[in-house]
C-alpha cells in the first residue's frame, strides 16, 4: 500500500490529550510503578491507556527502570512529573489526593520480593509501602504484573507473591512467552483493572 503523502487533518486537541475510550477510571488517581524490566519500554503506552479511560497517572520509576524508558518520555504521556527520587513533598502519599490505585507493571523479580519482605529503598518500593498500608485500610487497589525470565519464576518468587495475594494484592496473568514471564498488552493491563473496580 503505497501513502499518497498527504498531511493529517488538523485537530483542535493539544498534543499530549488522548481520545477517551470510556470513563470508566474518570476521578481515578493512579500510581504506575515502574522497576527494572526491559519491559519498562512499554509504561508510556500503559500511561496513555489509563488516561484514555480518565485515569490520571503519576509515574514512580526506580533508577534500574531509567536504563529502558526516560523521564521525559514519562513526563510527556502522563502529562505529570514522573517520581524518581523522594522529597519533602512525600510524592508516595499522593499529595493533595491520595492514590485509588497503585499499578506494578511490569514488576521485576527483585522489586516483587523487595514488597514481600518490606525493604523500601526505592520510589517504586516505598510507594508500595504507603499502598499496602492503605490496602489494609481498605481505600485503595493494588495490582502488580510479574515481569521476568522463567528461570527468575522460581520458589523464592512463588511464596513472596503468594503472601503479597495473602494480603489483597492482585496479581495480573503475565503472557507466558519464549521461556518468559511477559508483560500484558497495556489494553489489558486496563482492562483488568476496569473489571476489577466493577
Amino acid at each position: 500500500m503505497t501513502w499518497n503523502f498527504q498531511k493529517p487533518k488538523k485537530h483542535d486537541s493539544t498534543d499530549q490529550a488522548v481520545s477517551l475510550k470510556s470513563t470508566a477510571l474518570k476521578g481515578k488517581n493512579v500510581c504506575l510503578g515502574i522497576c527494572g524490566s526491559i519491559a519498562a519500554y512499554k509504561a508510556p503506552d500503559i500511561i496513555r491507556e489509563l488516561r484514555k479511560h480518565g485515569a490520571t497517572v503519576t509515574a514512580f520509576a526506580s533508577p534500574a527502570a531509567l536504563n529502558f524508558v526516560t523521564e521525559m518520555a514519562l513526563e510527556w504521556t502522563s502529562t505529570n512529573k514522573p517520581v524518581t527520587s523522594l522529597s519533602a513533598d512525600a510524592e508516595h502519599l499522593g499529595g493533595d489526593k491520595s492514590f485509588d490505585i497503585y499499578l506494578y507493571a511490569p514488576a521485576s523479580y527483585s522489586s516483587i520480593n523487595k514488597m514481600a519482605t518490606g525493604i523500601a529503598d526505592t520510589p517504586v518500593t516505598i510507594s508500595f509501602s504507603s499502598a499496602l498500608g492503605q490496602l489494609e485500610e481498605q481505600s485503595c487497589k493494588v495490582f502488580v504484573a510479574p515481569c521476568m525470565h522463567g528461570t527468575m519464576h522460581n520458589t523464592i518468587l512463588n511464596e513472596s507473591m503468594k503472601k503479597l495475594a495473602q494480603l489483597g494484592v492482585s496479581f495480573m496473568q503475565p503472557r507466558q512467552e519464549d521461556g518468559k514471564n511477559k508483560l500484558p498488552e497495556p489494553d489489558e493491563i486496563v482492562e483488568n483493572i476496569i473489571q476489577s473496580l466493577k
